[in-house]
């Protein structure tokens, strides 16, 4: 990865939208633009960082590393300064930032950082700058397309051996594990986010929530199971979705599910980028099932219309795949696509891919089979 061409554009932005300096912290951004390996919880950045970037319009860039990860020191693209204490933290940023009045931050760390410099840089303004460096990770660089493409293909791996294990008594507990296991064994680095394997139990009371089953109470016959996980690997996340169900499923059941993946097919094929809009994405879901009478399922589950989200170093980037989002299709995004259906007492139903948009249309990098479903009970 080029990270001094990726501080280059960061810098551009600086100018372009007259902003002094920024200062990320540990997280996402600083991730992408050090591709320092600071370990940060994929669902929640700190909010009080460790580590920090620091860039301005016309000083060099430096990274500010605790202690505690001074081994990183040599990997960085830009000059390091190794921090211990607040107060040197405190020291290293008035010392860059004098001078600076609009001084951008990572979003979770705004608080911290304003708070931590009012008493000594009296007349610097702080703002949640986080979609400045969060712009420039929507278009993935061809590397990082290939460390999707080896992270999906685990995932998917992870899954065809998950799924031989899937027979009564099985709990959802021993299933989650298996899965953690799998993915470690076969190279991630760690877990994005702690992985589920929800067993909803059809022909049962209906409920608003459908997942009461107890996560230690064995797999039972006539039960849909719905995973959800991810994994990082050379700092790159994955998130992953597929629904089986235990033995024969009832008509309604199995249809749904194919309902469901032939509405993700659907939806891939129409992603042509310029043609289709981020905010359009979820009609188009919605249509194909509309037209095969499960609408209300998706609706069910999905009441505020929201499909997913971009995806890359951080499990949940932009542009989010919601109403809100009047966006076209770019060449070079990769989107978690996660449709689901609810049908209370019945069944939850959930398909999750990750989806290149390429220049003439889109490709889904996890490829598992669609048509697997039902589950031998033996």
């Amino acid at each position: 990865m080029d990270h001094m061409k990726r501080l280059g554009k960061l810098q551009d932005q600086l100018v372009f939208r007259d902003i002094d300096a920024l200062v990320y912290g540990t997280g996402a951004n600083f991730t992408y633009f050090t591709g320092l390996g600071v370990h940060w919880h994929r669902d929640s950045e700190p909010q009080e960082p460790t580590c920090f970037l620091l860039m301005a319009q016309d000083e060099e860039p430096r990274v500010l590393l605790h202690s505690a990860w001074e081994h990183l020191a040599g990997a960085s693209p830009v000059p390091v300064e190794i921090i211990s204490s607040r107060y040197e933290l405190l020291t290293a940023l008035a010392t860059y930032l004098k001078g600076m009045r609009y001084v951008g931050t990572s979003q979770r760390a705004e608080g911290f950082i304003r708070e931590l410099l009012r008493p000594v840089l009296l007349h610097t303004q702080c703002f949640d700058a986080e979609e400045v460096g969060a712009r420039i990770r929507w278009i993935k660089e061809p590397e990082e397309i290939a460390f999707l493409r080896q992270l999906n293909a685990m995932s998917d791996r992870v899954m065809e051996v998950v799924v031989e294990q899937i027979r009564p008594p099985i709990t959802q507990l021993q299933l989650q594990r298996l899965v953690v296991e799998t993915g470690l064994a076969l190279g991630a680095d760690d877990i994005s986010f702690p992985p589920t394997a929800g067993f909803v139990k059809s022909g049962l009371e209906a409920r608003e929530n459908p997942f009461v089953y107890p996560k230690d109470k064995p797999l039972v016959p006539g039960s849909s199971i719905s995973f959800d996980f991810g994994f990082i690997k050379d700092n790159y996340c994955s998130d992953y979705g597929r629904s089986f169900y235990s033995g024969p499923a009832p008509d309604h059941i199995s249809a749904a599910y194919r309902a469901l993946q032939a509405s993700v097919v659907h939806l891939i094929e129409r992603m042509n980028p310029g043609e289709l809009k981020i905010n359009q994405m979820f009609d188009v879901i919605e249509e194909a099932l509309d037209e095969r009478g499960y609408g209300d399922r998706l609706r069910a589950r999905l009441p505020q219309r929201g499909l997913g989200h971009n995806i890359g170093v951080d499990l949940h980037e932009t542009p989010r795949l919601r109403p809100e989002t009047d966006v076209w299709l770019q060449p070079g995004m990769v989107m978690a696509i996660e449709p689901k259906l609810l049908h209370a007492g019945e069944y939850y139903l959930r398909v999750e891919d990750i989806v290149l948009i390429t220049p003439t249309g889109a490709e889904s990098l996890t490829t598992f089979d669609r048509d697997r479903f039902e589950l031998p009970l033996t």
